[in-house]
């Protein structure tokens, strides 16, 4: 008979779901000045174990400004030319959001910064690697949002969510309907 064989398997955390626990975003008051966010990767984090991993590799190559530490990556990626932005490149910012978002019933302590991508990272699985780098459309800006709150630790609240929305048509460097969506432009 057959020895019984026991197999261990890991709960280790892959590489690129291993996020940093805070980034950095140009201040609200001035925009030559840095603060740190706590990076809230909760919701990227649930959806790529499910196979979901755009949000991921979003926030790996447009808030972080790097490639995703996934397998392969550099060798799939290796003859496409362009830099990656991050969230110290946003060129807007807005407070108050014109809607809940947790416990903020009104939206009023709500960061939103804006940023206009040239190259990001999508889900596209094939034999070399699941990371694919390619060009943002120019009729969409990225939006990223955090909930202000000085914290124990030194950081200045939490990058809660972030997603790509259309353009304005006037402005395409901010987004549709910004003087509606949003209370007040910082800078």
């Amino acid at each position: 008979m057959a020895d019984k064989i026991l197999h261990l398997v890991s709960n280790q955390t892959p590489e690129w779901l291993d996020f940093p626990e805070t980034v950095r975003a140009k201040s609200p008051e001035n925009p030559s000045l840095s603060v740190d966010f706590a990076l809230a990767s909760g919701d990227a984090v649930r959806l790529a174990r499910i196979g979901r991993r755009q949000l991921t590799f979003e926030m790996w190559s447009v808030i972080l400004g790097a490639e995703p530490p996934v397998p392969g990556v550099g060798h799939r990626n290796r003859n496409v030319v362009g830099t990656l932005s991050s969230l110290m490149d946003a060129h807007a910012l807005f407070k108050g959001i014109e809607r809940p978002l947790a416990e903020d019933d009104e939206g009023a302590d709500v960061l939103a910064y804006v940023i206009k991508p040239k190259f990001m990272y999508e889900n596209n699985p094939n034999m070399v690697s699941v990371a694919l780098k390619v060009p943002v459309p120019q009729d969409v800006v990225f939006v990223a949002y955090a909930r202000l709150a000085q914290a124990a630790n030194g950081t200045s609240g939490t990058l809660t969510h972030w997603h790509f929305v259309e353009a304005d048509a006037e402005d395409p460097l901010l987004p549709v309907d910004f003087s509606t969506r949003y209370r007040a432009r910082l800078w």
